[in-house]
């Protein structure tokens, strides 16, 4: 759990990791040089075995995954924010889809977006839900899905450990967006699989990346393209098995929906 000025939401988060059952957990916060209570609050559940790494200065969300994976030796991550809450029952259902098949590198879930306080409507809860049957109960291409639209495949993403061993760790030159980033590299190796359930609230406030970005997603797409071109050169002008030429009108298209959103109402984030 990665965490920077989360005081007011890091309880309900560790609560909620903590209330898990199905799992042991080990759970290790990283607060990153945060400037209010976060390490403080964290520190309050060491006593029922809540580690909390303290950086001197702020590292950055990259150094934060990267340095929960080295104080761990469990052979599964998830990776839980601190401003967020999962559901009972979420960390059991990810790991038994991981667990499922050898191929499979990474596990996700659906969610729903809740106010400040934590609260949603049953309605906002439905949409949501009804969304995601939509455009996630077929089959998905992640390879096309990470290029055109930048699926990051979210949330909960609970990984094995040789996700790592094989492709790297997380990009700690990267201000944001190293989920991501790493997807990029974990679809060339591994597959994914959805737990087609809403476990995992996550938390809109003012402070948020999410909530940041919201009206910025030509922002995301120009993150997105560059990450993908420098792929192209790493892997020889070839990515998930598609040249350069297909990659990059893959990108265009992702342009496309990004001026359609700016022009009609935004569609929700998958």
């Amino acid at each position: 759990m990665p965490a920077y000025n989360a005081a007011r939401f890091i309880g309900a988060a560790i609560d909620s990791v903590l209330a898990q059952q199905g799992v042991d957990v080990e759970l290790v916060v990283v607060d990153d040089g945060s400037t209010d209570d976060t390490a403080t609050v964290a520190a309050r559940y060491e006593g029922r075995g809540v580690r909390v790494q303290r950086n001197t200065e702020r590292r950055g969300i990259g150094y934060c995954h990267n340095r929960a994976i080295e104080l761990t030796t469990a052979p599964l991550i998830a990776h839980v924010d601190a401003d967020d809450v999962i559901l009972p029952g979420s960390l059991a259902k990810l790991a038994s889809a991981v667990l499922a098949d050898d191929r499979i590198g990474q596990s996700y879930c659906d969610f729903y977006p809740v106010d400040e306080a934590g609260g949603a409507s049953p309605a906002s809860i439905e949409q949501w839900r009804a969304f995601f049957e939509r455009y996630r109960s077929q089959t998905i291409d992640y390879g096309r899905e990470l290029v055109v639209h930048g699926m990051v495949v979210s949330c909960l993403r609970t990984y094995r450990r040789c996700v790592f061993e094989k492709v790297g760790g997380f990009d700690e030159t990267l201000p944001w967006a190293v989920d991501y980033e790493m997807a990029l590299r974990t679809a060339e190796h591994f597959a994914f699989a959805r737990v087609p359930e809403m476990l995992y609230e996550r938390r809109l406030h003012s402070a948020s990346v999410t909530q940041r970005l919201q009206s910025k997603r030509w922002r995301y797409w120009r993150m997105r393209r560059m990450l993908v071109r420098r792929r192209l050169r790493e892997q020889g002008g070839s990515l998930f098995g598609r040249g350069a030429l297909t990659t990059h009108a893959r990108l265009l298209l992702g342009l496309a929906y990004v001026l359609r959103d700016a022009i009609a109402p935004a569609k929700m984030d998958s």
